[in-house]
């Protein structure tokens, strides 16, 4: 049995359910927005133990083989209830897509910049500072740079070049994470398990995302990444604790490659939906390759 927690209307919950069905796999979907309904009873200690019941149904602990997580903020009694379940999915032996503590390298850009380098991974020259006068020594030194959120916050990525230093001195309300600009073009590369899934980003809008906000255009088509590159970020992914990641990246005009940061829990429908690639269907199947017998997934084995 399957456990997909997340509200429908998020597009890589509904998308993964799809893909579960049509597995014809025993799939049960937990609502955010149903959570003040769930009953359950769980031990967690040495061994996972107890039963939740969602929409009438109980359902034994040790019959759960996967878990997809994408849960929302919760308030209240929900809020009880969900730090509940997120403390089972991470104990117990089923295959957690992803397991809450494997996000946390997320919760710290400058953290996780550390992990990828350690990886092996290239990654953007940077400087975390509160200070006007370090901020602009680095523009001055790089000539552009792109300035984000140090946290996991989803934020706005923008960039400032050499003829505007007088936007650094805003840098003294509060720590920023500079980078320098690199060159090139933007990949995002889906893992799931051992496998990976590359996707090229064409677009003149510093943060592709938010391009048509900018009138600005996007291509994405799919892309081959170089054999080791993609092993590397599986072993990279698999470190972290991640079954599942987005990770950004930026293939320089030399053919170098720069990663930028790695995404726990991506909204990878956006992707596949451009380039038809079987990103929902790869992670059904890690799902349901977990075998009972040993605790570990087939599929993330390699």
């Amino acid at each position: 049995m399957i456990i997909v927690w997340g509200p429908l209307d998020d597009a890589p919950v509904a998308t993964v359910l799809d893909a579960l069905t049509e597995r014809a796999t025993d799939v049960v979907h937990l609502d955010d927005r149903a959570l003040d309904a769930v009953r359950y009873e769980v031990t967690i200690g040495p061994a996972v133990a107890g039963w939740i019941e969602v929409g009438g149904r109980q359902i034994d602990l040790e019959e759960i083989d996967g878990i997809y997580l994408r849960p929302g903020e919760q308030r209240g009694a929900a809020q009880t209830t969900s730090a509940t379940l997120l403390a089972v999915a991470g104990a117990m032996q089923a295959t957690v897509v992803n397991r809450p503590a494997a996000g946390r390298s997320n919760l710290s850009k400058p953290f996780q910049l550390a992990l990828i380098r350690a990886a092996g991974i290239a990654t953007p020259d940077t400087l975390v500072t509160s200070d006007p006068i370090a901020a602009k020594a680095f523009l001055a030194r790089h000539g552009r740079i792109v300035y984000k959120s140090i946290s996991g916050q989803r934020s706005i990525v923008n960039a400032i070049d050499a003829t505007e230093p007088e936007r650094l001195d805003r840098v003294g309300h509060g720590p920023v994470q500079l980078q320098q600009w690199i060159d090139g073009l933007d990949v995002r590369v889906h893992v799931v398990g051992d496998r990976w899934f590359a996707t090229s980003v064409t677009s003149p809008a510093t943060d592709y995302r938010y391009a048509p906000e900018d009138g600005s255009s996007v291509e994405l088509a799919p892309f081959d990444v170089p054999e080791q590159l993609g092993k590397d970020l599986v072993g990279m992914s698999s470190d972290m604790g991640l079954l599942v990641a987005g990770i950004d990246l930026r293939r320089t005009y030399d053919a170098g490659w720069f990663c930028f940061e790695v995404n726990p829990s991506p909204g990878f429908t956006y992707y596949e939906d451009h380039t038809g690639q079987p990103i929902a269907a790869a992670i059904a199947e890690l799902l349901t390759a977990h075998d009972r017998r040993t605790g570990r997934n087939a599929a993330a084995a390699g």
